[in-house]
């Protein structure tokens, strides 16, 4: 009986060295997949710009289901990765895909308040655990994988919003009323099944994970303030958009008034974050996140619209571009936080005009492009240095991600006179949105010239439980 107990027990443990080796080798196309869903299931801003009217006879209050549906996302995200080390990145990755599946179903072809709402609240949801379970990826993965799924998860947040905005406008909908994407079934369903059976596997094997003794620390205050100011966004966002017999007279000023508030709010959480490296990666990181997307998004709705369409060739140069500006900031963090923000403001003076035509356009975006994956990338790999700062930071992504597409159109109607749905409505927004990235990014480098790091270029080195960390 030993024998054959013997015998079953080395079985089962191959059986779980197998299930372990294939948990790891599979955590970078994972961690890629759920990233790129995320950035899909997040409204898609040219369907959202010529919407608002229609979207607003469906249901005067939308923008404050908006606000539900962000406050959910950020909600999701900071649970997670919050309660990362407790619970791992298996339960944000099954609901967020799950949660993906009907809210891209649901988004689509809309026709009354009720599927409206529950479209936003649900990709909300799936926006926020997809993101952060994405990131709890790496405190249950070796030294040797974290590196790797940390840039499968930030590549598609930086590269992926010129192709997203360029699907949306050539993938006629007809006369359907949506606010994504419509991605094929045959894709979406196996990648939301992949995602969900990788998140169920590492829930039945339980890897040892970062260890959760030492509990916040000096991160208390700096966690604290982030989850004021995003919970804010959220909230005001609700109030908002649930109080449409605000007149116009002071719904202007009142918007402008919040979103310059909530980027002050953004602005002075850098000063309460404890560690050195994660300060300067949360600048870089949150500077691309709620400037990126929408400046980004409005280059190519307008230049769309000129004489000839834009190109599947320059889409795809935008994208390399931002993809080889991740990687010199993630090999040279100390000089990509603040040559990529330097980069940023002198492609968003170049940008001002708005180019009508794909190829100026690109050699607008381009920069742009490059400078915001050069900035994203070493913030991140600066971040990494830390598992708290790494979750953090993360944190700050997903909330300057979400603030940047939800504010576009109130802020750009504050701002411009118009709610941005026509050409020369986009274009002004634009100007508006390029005009305010050019001085959020010399600011943001000036901020990290002075807090970078001189001793940088450090791997991530969050460790498994019982091991010690090391900068």
């Amino acid at each position: 009986m030993s024998q054959l107990a013997a015998a079953s027990a080395a079985r089962s443990s191959s059986r779980l060295g197998v299930a372990e080796r294939l948990r790891r080798w599979l955590a970078v196309p994972i961690a890629f997949l759920a990233s790129c869903l995320a950035v899909v299931s997040a409204t898609s801003l040219p369907d959202v710009l010529v919407s608002v009217a229609p979207l607003s006879d469906v249901d005067a209050r939308f923008a404050g289901w908006a606000g539900v549906g962000m406050l959910g996302c950020l909600g999701a995200a900071s649970l997670a990765l919050l309660f990362g080390p407790r619970l791992g990145a298996g339960p944000p990755l099954s609901v967020g895909a799950a949660a993906s599946v009907f809210g891209l179903a649901l988004g689509r072809d809309v026709v009354d308040d009720l599927q409206l709402s529950l479209a936003l609240v649900t990709l909300g949801l799936a926006v926020g655990g997809l993101s952060a379970g994405a990131v709890c990826m790496t405190l249950e993965l070796p030294r040797r994988w974290r590196g790797w799924v940390l840039a499968g998860w930030g590549l598609p947040l930086v590269a992926a919003w010129p192709l997203v905005a360029w699907l949306a406008l050539h993938d006629d909908a007809g006369e359907a009323l949506r606010i994504t994407l419509e991605p094929s079934v045959w894709v979406l369903s196996p990648v939301s099944a992949v995602v969900v059976l990788w998140g169920v596997l590492t829930m039945l094997l339980e890897p040892a994970r970062v260890s959760a003794a030492g509990g916040m620390g000096a991160w208390e205050t700096a966690w604290s303030a982030l989850l004021v100011v995003a919970s804010l966004a959220a909230l005001l966002a609700m109030l908002l958009g649930f109080a449409p017999e605000i007149s116009l007279e002071w719904l202007r000023p009142l918007v402008i008034v919040v979103a310059g508030a909530l980027v002050v709010g953004f602005g002075l959480v850098s000063f309460v974050v404890p560690s050195t490296y994660a300060r300067t990666g949360y600048v870089a990181v949150t500077t691309v996140a709620v400037c990126l997307p929408v400046c980004a998004q409005l280059l190519i709705v307008v230049a769309d619209a000129g004489q000839t369409r834009t190109t599947w060739v320059a889409v795809l140069v935008l994208v390399a571009a931002a993809a080889l500006g991740f990687a010199a900031g993630w090999l040279r963090p100390s000089v990509g936080v603040v040559a990529g923000p330097l980069v940023m403001a002198a492609a968003a003076a170049g940008g001002w005009v708005m180019p009508t035509t794909s190829w100026p356009m690109v050699a607008a975006a381009g920069p742009l492009m490059f400078g915001a994956g050069l900035a994203w990338g070493a913030g991140l790999r600066l971040a990494s240095t830390d598992p708290m700062g790494m979750r953090f930071v993360a944190m700050a992504a997903v909330t300057g991600l979400v603030f940047g597409l939800v504010v576009v159109a109130p802020l750009g109607w504050a701002l411009g006179g118009a709610v941005p749905a026509e050409v020369a409505d986009v274009r002004a927004a634009g100007r508006v949105f390029l005009g305010l990235t050019f001085a959020a990014a010399v600011l943001a480098a000036a901020a990290t010239s002075v807090s970078r790091p001189r001793r940088a270029d450090a791997a991530p080195t969050v460790e498994p439980a019982g091991a010690e960390y090391t900068v």
